[in-house]
């Protein structure tokens, strides 16, 4: 296989030293790979600025290429931490002034009884108590009483957003992220290139690349697995590349310490859409194994970003499968992952 170079910045600051202890990693994300039927898979980790792992396996179900370095995977509700970054740069600007300001300051003609006590906080933490019926959204519970996850609280945010910049998620994250650190294997796809893994399904559909507006909102952000593992090397160093602040540290932070209200106990916690377990939430999806001040990212395909501070770690793992069979426990292989990372990276 012909090595393919990735140009960005982060990449540039990294040297790769392939470390035979991953070997186990790699062996179970493939046994997982056969029990879900996914057709395409890979592992990227970094630590200590190295590349000591990266491994490709399957192929794309559309155009049978074999998975390689610049193969793009849809991240689904990963995207949710790019989202998120986009928030703390507006904070960061001085156009939002704080998470707990409420919705209804920053977007005119809103139903105030829908929408009352409802803060930025909540919308980035899923504890807003806001559903989709029927594509109506309602209130099911009292702001910072519920962590429910579902993305009623994101449309919601993704409005403040654009009405406080007067630009979309995409038009901010090219601007402050993806064009000066030369990012080119992440985007929200609108049209079909052949490096963009096509998801199957655990129902009899077939293959699909999801194609969508460019936003920054839809479910359509394909990254490779290498710029995905970037992204996470970013906040890991708190926008630091070799000595030089290419980003303010505090908008990551932000991003990455709790910001789910204090008095919500036993539930999962949020940064901005990123999970910790600093509570040691029993059914949190962080392996029981891990540090405690360890957070990660998570998608529908079987994708996860997987951060470790305390061993200067971001482990990457890409799958292609929407749709659980029987007899696979998704909460036990997530924190399987996530302890057999922190295994091989002490």
């Amino acid at each position: 296989m012909i090595e393919k170079s990735s140009t960005n910045q982060v990449g540039q600051c990294l040297i790769k030293e392939k470390s035979e202890r991953l070997h186990p990693l790699y062996k179970y994300v493939k046994e997982i790979k056969d029990q879900i039927k996914a057709y395409a898979s890979a592992v990227y980790v970094i630590q200590e600025d190295k590349v000591i792992g990266e491994w490709y396996s399957g192929f794309n179900p559309l155009t049978k290429m074999e998975i390689e370095e610049d193969s793009r995977f849809n991240i689904y509700s990963a995207r949710k931490s790019y989202i998120g970054l986009a928030v703390a740069i507006l904070l960061n600007d001085g156009k939002i002034n704080s998470l707990d300001d409420e919705a209804l300051e920053y977007v005119e003609g809103l139903n105030e009884d829908l929408y009352k006590g409802i803060t930025l906080r909540h919308l980035v933490t899923h504890t807003h108590g806001l559903k989709f019926i029927n594509d109506e959204m309602i209130r099911s519970s009292s702001p910072g009483s519920e962590w429910v996850y579902n993305d009623a609280g994101l449309s919601l945010l993704y409005k403040i957003i654009t009405n406080i910049s007067e630009r979309t998620v995409n038009g901010i994250l090219q601007d402050y992220v993806f064009n000066p650190l030369e990012f080119s294997e992440t985007g929200w796809e609108s049209t079909y290139q052949n490096n963009l893994v096509a998801d199957v399904f655990e129902l009899s559909e077939d293959p699909k690349i999801r194609l969508d507006k460019d936003t920054g909102f839809e479910r359509n952000l394909y990254v490779s697995s290498r710029e995905f593992a970037h992204w996470g090397y970013l906040h890991l160093n708190n926008g630091n590349l070799h000595g030089k602040q290419v980003l303010p540290r505090n908008i990551f932070e932000l991003t990455t310490s709790i910001q789910t209200p204090k008095d919500m106990f036993q539930t999962p916690q949020n940064g901005l859409f990123w999970f910790k377990n600093e509570n040691a939430y029993l059914n949190s999806e962080l392996g029981e194994e891990l540090p405690i001040n360890s957070y990660q990212i998570l998608g529908a395909s079987g994708c996860a970003c997987l951060i470790i501070p305390e061993y200067k770690a971001v482990a990457v793992r890409m799958y292609n499968k929407i749709g659980n069979p029987v007899g696979y426990d998704y909460l036990r292989d997530i924190k399987n992952f996530g302890n057999l990372v922190s295994s091989l990276c002490n």
